[in-house]
Order: structure tokens, then sequence, then C-alpha cells
């Protein structure tokens, strides 16, 4: 008797929905005039060419930028460029190939050597990391061969920049860094 009440009331309440709800009007935070301007822009592009230029074109201009909206127009020319990667390209070029016109596992073996040619030197080894993403991040670069190129990149400047990271004071960190300090805080 109790098992027959309890799956009545089971019944009884209904689907439950999964997950948000989905929306067909774009998102109320950020930019909107700016987002559907470039979301046009975006699906506009037909030529790959065109896309990976203007890709490559709003990096280089804006990278550094991390505010919502840069990141946001940033994944719509990334999803477009995607879409038109693989549209465009043989299965063999997709994977080994970057959108620059170069072979992907000849950049990758570029970037270790300058990095072993770095040696201990953190501010190059950061210099190094930041271009490679900039100019090859995906879709730019197959990430089957971006991604464990990075990983290997980021290791060896996080076990370089943490040597003696402690050993200096607050003025040798913020002098390597060119930080200013506008105020001082309390207590300095």
């Amino acid at each position: 008797m109790a098992d027959e009440t309890r799956s009545g009331r089971r019944r009884a309440r209904g689907q439950e929905s999964v997950g948000a709800e989905f929306r067909l009007e774009p998102s109320p935070y950020g930019n909107t005039a700016l987002r559907s301007d470039w979301a046009a822009r975006a699906e506009s592009l037909s030529d790959l060419d065109d896309a990976v230029a203007t890709l490559m074109n709003y990096r280089s201009d804006r990278w550094g930028s991390e505010d919502q909206d840069s990141l946001w127009i940033e994944a719509r020319l990334e999803e477009r460029v995607a879409v038109l990667r693989l549209q465009s390209m043989t299965d063999e070029e997709f994977r080994t190939r970057t959108l620059t016109g170069e072979d992907a596992r000849h950049v990758c073996t570029d970037v270790a050597g300058r990095v072993a040619a770095a040696g201990d030197d953190y501010g190059e080894i950061e210099r190094i990391n930041d271009e490679f993403r900039s100019k090859y991040k995906p879709p730019v670069m197959p990430a089957n061969l971006f991604l464990p190129t990075e990983r290997d990149l980021s290791e060896k400047l996080m076990k370089t920049r943490t040597v003696d990271w402690y050993g200096k004071s607050l003025g040798e960190l913020r002098e390597e860094r060119g930080v200013v300090v506008h105020a001082t805080p309390p207590g300095q």
C-alpha cells in the first residue's frame, strides 16, 4: 500500500526541467550593441583566409584585454574560423597545418628550442609563451599540437619563475614587473 501512494505522488509531480532555460535573445550582460555588431561581422565571413585575418587582427589589437566583451567577440570569431576550417581543409591539413600556412609540428619544435635556449630567463620564456598563445591559439593551430606545447611552456615558466620568487622583496618584484604604485599601502 505504501509503495502505491509513493509512486502516485511521483507521477503527480510532473516532469522536472534540467538545466537553464534556453534563450534566443542575446545575453543581458556586456555591451550588446558591440557584441551584435561583431557577431554580424563574424557571421558574414565566408572565406577562411579573410576570417583568419580578421581573427589575427582582432587578437593583435586587443591581446591582453580580459574584459568580458573582448573575450566574447574573440570567441565568436574563433567559432567562425573553426567552422570555415572544417569546410575548407582536408583531414590531413586539419591535423598538421596551422591556418597561417606553417607545419604545426615544426612550429612546436621551434618554440621548444627557443625556450630551451632561453635557459632560466623567465622574462624571455614569458615573452615566447605570450607570442605563441597570441599567434597560434586554436583554431589557428590544431589543439592536439597546441595544448601539449603550451603545457610544456607553462610548466617551464612556472618552474623557472618560482626558483627565487619568495626571496625577493615586494619592491624588487614590482620593479621587475614595471609596476607603478600610485598610493602607498598603509604600513609601508
